[in-house]
């Protein structure tokens, strides 16, 4: 039982420090680490109405953004604007593929 507890607390400590983490996860916490909590929750809140492989297009476009040129709102606006154009592209798909039908 000793090795199963061995192997449980390095799980933990990679976790715990993000090294253990998914790539996906892992990415939405860098981007949201330097963020407010009204700003995180705004952000949840907008990408909870995108579909899963829109908001993997999104998070990967907001990984590229270089958070140390612009100031917190400015990053913040940003990352908004991305999900904003995200959420755009499958509007514009949809309203297309309802027209054809």
């Amino acid at each position: 039982m000793q090795v199963g507890s061995s192997a449980s607390a390095q799980t933990q400590m990679r976790k715990m420090d993000g090294s253990g983490a998914g790539q996906g996860q892992g990415g939405m916490r860098d981007i949201m680490q330097s963020l407010s909590t009204e700003d995180k929750n705004t952000l949840k809140e907008q990408m909870s109405s995108l579909s899963q492989e829109q908001r993997a297009s999104a998070v990967s476009q907001m990984k590229q953004i270089d958070q140390s040129s612009m100031n917190t709102q400015d990053y913040t606006q940003t990352l908004l604007d991305i999900i904003s154009q995200t959420n755009s592209e499958k509007t514009a798909t949809s309203n297309t593929l309802s027209l054809y039908a």
